[in-house]
């Protein structure tokens, strides 16, 4: 009995021990200084270190994570030259590569990062760094990229349509990239006070960098902030996996091989199931539904110059009952919405210091409603946009270097109404923007750099020429880092106000931004004050559209990080404070805009269970109230909501080698947060303005999914690319 004890307990160690490597090291300069901070991370997983004061560092393999055939360790840390290892996989508990030399690095101008205005998702620049997991693990997202960007600074908390409105701006005002083509509507539909996602998942992109404000001149109409998302290189392994949920069905992969890769990714989505099990407060006539589909192709020619060709395709339908605030009468609005997008790019490796970059882009979206106002209406509605740049860059020494390009934008509108059958309506709208733009970078003496930049654009809705500058100082010394930057901005109003208007000027926006960041081994500590003003904003007085709108919006953020402290657990904390005022859209007077709350704190943790692969995530999200219209009082949105106050939660466990489990729980307290109200037109019999609060479709909302690699060592990526 006791031999088979021994037996039984030497296997169960010997698993223990054995179902893991455990790899160790020392990142020393080439004076033999250790380095601290240094990023270390094996190619491809999440499993990385940061090495220590001593410049040591420790990552656990599990054997489920193991790659088949070897591992490639990397090493980057600020100021020196990225360093490669190649490790075999012998399958032993341990392996100590020693002393890791890295060495000095060539203090060229490319090397330089300027994370002022930037925070970021992925290997990108600025404070925060996630991969796709990170995006998934946000406690608020949902797995959701725009449910991710909500959680940081700088972002505002608008959940009746779920759009990023960044420091008092509109959801309008920013704008979206995709591999720096841009993205026309980069949001799924919704039904009204319902919010929208992202419309692309997290996995395609290896960096996500969100502009709080003061972006590069390289991209124009954008009033306040753009977000350049940008999607992974080749992949030379094949991989196939499924998910599904009791809201969706999916799957996807790669087909792979050294130079060149295949990817898709197909998702079915439908709430007919979940609302019988969880029903929302809405009658759905049709169930919400969504048909999504990605696809890319990768190929690296021998040269090293890259070709990517990515497409998206999104489909949504549904009917739900909808009920009239001044009638009170009930009528089924269709919806039905098919949205296209098409990117090509083509880029040279760097080469003498001189980079070329071609891309096209093709976005379309067709919208069809009936029963919108009255019954037996119906309204379609048609945008496209094709997107061109050229842009070259020229690093001529280690002091200066040159973006330069030009693009143009060609879009097209128009909509139709009909009232049973008879077209009462048709609109249409043809235009195109051009620009110019040149972005010079200069080192003027260690550690302080400049860029002055300039943008040359014009249009033919309103045949007119406008001029961005743009001018930044920043001083980057070791681990800190501070900024100084203006720029003047231009965007034309959206399609839908053009068509109705003459002649409206471009609106104007002119940003000031002072930041300071500090950053050393896992923590990092940024605050960034900032004054925008508003001009030309487009304004309906009297039922005329004119652009004598105006306003300003300023404020700071706040944000601390920390993934070095609390052993597993990564944590973070932001706090936005936003003053703005403006007089556009039927405002009757300058007032604050019904979307902006003047404090937003958030706190985000992440905690790793690692022997038994959990990964647990939390958001927590306070915002004061937001301002509203109540008819009944005077003076223009003199009400607030009350507070808004969410807690959100998600697990992520691999319960086998190639099975994740996810599940998410928003809104875990059950409060019923009031995002705004609507009145009614008129006053009712007893002398007062019909409203409503509207709040979110259900109090919580729960979801649990199942992730399956059919092909691949890894669970992490299954169904995305």
């Amino acid at each position: 009995m006791l031999k088979k004890l021994f037996y039984l307990v030497f296997i169960f160690i010997y698993s223990i021990i054995y179902c893991q490597t455990e790899i160790t090291g020392i990142v020393i300069s080439s004076n033999k200084a250790p380095v601290s901070g240094a990023n270390v991370y094996l190619e491809n997983t999440i499993l990385g270190d940061t090495s220590n004061e001593k410049g040591q560092f420790r990552i656990v393999v599990e054997k489920a994570q193991m790659p088949e055939k070897k591992m490639v360790l990397i090493i980057n840390a600020i100021g020196f030259d990225d360093k490669r290892i190649n490790l075999e996989n012998h399958g032993t508990p341990t392996l100590n590569i020693g002393k890791i030399v890295l060495e000095k690095g060539s203090k060229s101008i490319d090397e330089v990062v300027i994370s002022a205005n930037s925070v970021s998702i992925g290997k990108s620049r600025g404070v925060e760094r996630m991969n796709s997991l990170d995006v998934v693990m946000t406690g608020s997202s949902n797995g959701d990229i725009v449910g991710a960007l909500q959680s940081l600074p700088g972002t505002q908390k608008v959940g009746e349509d779920g759009k990023l409105y960044i420091r008092g701006g509109d959801s309008n005002e920013l704008g979206t990239y995709i591999d720096g083509m841009h993205v026309f509507s980069p949001y799924t539909a919704s039904a009204q006070d319902t919010p929208s996602r992202g419309r692309f998942s997290p996995f395609i992109f290896k960096g996500i960098n969100l502009s709080l404000g003061g972006y590069e001149l390289e991209y124009g109409q954008a009033l306040s902030s753009i977000l350049p998302m940008e999607t992974k290189d080749v992949s030379g392994d094949s991989k196939l996996g499924v998910n599904f949920s009791p809201l969706s069905v999916g799957g996807g992969g790669t087909l792979g091989r050294k130079n060149r890769s295949v990817s898709f990714n197909l998702n079915y989505t439908n709430l007919g199931v979940y609302n019988q099990i969880f029903p929302d407060r809405y009658n759905w006539k049709k169930d919400y539904s969504n048909f999504s589909g990605e696809g890319q192709f990768k190929n690296t020619f021998k040269d090293q110059s890259q070709l990517k060709v990515y497409w998206g395709y999104n489909r949504t339908d549904f009917i739900r009952e909808y009920k009239d605030i001044n009638t009170f009468q009930s009528r089924d609005l269709e919806f039905s919405e098919n949205n296209y997008y098409l990117n090509t790019t083509y880029q040279t490796k760097p080469k003498n210091g001189l980079q070329y970059f071609v891309g096209l882009a093709f976005s379309r979206l067709d919208d069809q409603y009936s029963n919108t106002k009255v019954i037996g209406d119906h309204f379609n509605e048609g945008q496209q946009e094709i997107h061109s740049k050229f842009r070259i860059k020229k690093t001529f020494t280690k002091y200066y270097k040159i973006t330069t390009g030009f693009e143009n934008f060609m879009r097209n509108y128009d909509n139709q109404y009909y009232m049973n059958g008879n077209k009462l309506q048709n609109q249409k709208l043809r235009y195109f923007i051009s620009a110019l733009f040149a972005d010079n970078q200069l080192r003027l003496k260690k550690g302080l750099y400049t860029n002055i930049s300039a943008r040359l654009e014009y249009n033919d809705y309103n045949n007119s020429y406008v001029f961005y500058p743009r001018l930044s100082l920043d001083y980057i010394y070791e681990k800190f880092q501070s900024s100084l930057i203006y720029g003047r901005y231009y965007q034309l109003p959206g399609n839908i106000i053009l068509a109705k208007a003459n002649n409206l000027s471009q609106e104007v926006s002119d940003q000031y931004i002072a930041s300071l960041s500090y950053e050393n081994s896992g923590i990092a500590l940024k605050t960034e004050f900032y004054y925008k003003k508003y001009a030309n904003l487009w304004l309906l007085k009297d039922n005329q559209y004119t652009s004598n709108g105006y306003g300003n919006s300023k404020g700071f953020d706040v944000y601390f990080s920390d993934d070095r402290s609390i052993k597993n657990i990564k944590y973070s904390f932001s706090y936005s404070y936003n003053d703005s005022k403006r007089l556009y859209s039927n405002y009757p007077e300058l007032a604050k805009p019904a979307f902006a709350s003047k404090h937003n704190i958030r706190l985000n943790a992440q905690y790793f269970i690692l022997p038994i692969k959990i990964y647990l995530g939390m958001t927590h999200t306070f915002t004061s109230g937001r301002p509203y219209n109540n008819p009944g009082l005077s003076g223009f949105n003199s009400s607030k909501t009350p507070v808004y106050n969410s807690l959100d939660v998600n697990a992520s466990i691999l319960l086998s080698k190639k099975v994740i489990l996810y599940a998410s729980l928003s809104n875990v307290l059950g409060r019923q947060n009031i995002f705004t109200y609507r009145y009614a037109d008129q006053v009712n019999s007893n002398g007062f303005y019909n409203n409503e609060p509207i709040i979110a479709p259900r109090k919580r909302f729960f979801y649990l999914g199942v992730f399956i690699s059919l092909k691949n060592n890894s669970a992490y990526d299954v169904s995305n690319f």
